[in-house]
């Protein structure tokens, strides 16, 4: 990953502990924090971690992340969002410590959803693929870097020409969760 590349992105809610060295960004999330929204039942946290840039108009975003040690609820992933209230993310997460699903969630007005789809038992690297094509988002995963599926077609009520795109990770339940951002491209 070059660093001149990274100078464009930030973080919304910097993490505790991020660290480089020639196989990516190291990322340590913070205890008890994600991205969910539920306003029918008062619930709403937006403290996850989130690396991220501007983009106008159409863009391709590949990103890819890997990880040793996941727990329950742990997620590390792709996100794009305008504001608090309307965003989406997708991200491996494990419902228990063996059951490694891909999530995705859409939070449209401050109403997330969750879809979920079974990954094989040992994965430790996804890599992800947003697109933006007239107002129109698809988001694709790989297990190996090479064949991309798609995983959903999207659209926010409260599109932006200029959105926040980029990697984010969390750890609703536990404050030792580490994943290694191994790369990130955007076009």
């Amino acid at each position: 990953m070059r660093l001149e590349t990274l100078k464009q992105f930030d973080w919304l809610n910097e993490p505790q502990r991020v660290r480089f060295d020639e196989d990516g960004m190291y990322v340590t999330a913070k205890y008890r924090t994600d991205f969910w929204s539920c306003s029918r039942y008062n619930f709403q946290k937006d403290d996850g971690h989130f690396f991220f840039c501007y983009v106008l108009g159409d863009f391709c975003c590949d990103l890819n992340w890997e990880f040793d040690t996941p727990k329950q609820f742990d997620q590390c992933g792709i996100m794009l969002r305008t504001d608090q209230y309307n965003w989406f993310k997708a991200s491996i997460m494990y419902d228990d410590e063996t059951s490694p699903m891909l999530a995705t969630s859409l939070t449209n007005e401050g109403f997330s959803d969750l879809a979920t789809l079974p990954l094989p038992r040992g994965t430790k690297r996804v890599w992800y693929r947003l697109k933006r094509r007239k107002g129109c988002y698809i988001v694709s995963y790989s297990l190996d870097g090479e064949e991309y599926m798609q995983l959903r077609k999207f659209y926010l009520i409260h599109d932006a020409d200029d959105i926040k795109v980029g990697a984010y990770i969390c750890s609703p339940q536990r404050d030792d969760f580490e994943a290694v951002l191994r790369g990130i491209d955007m076009s």
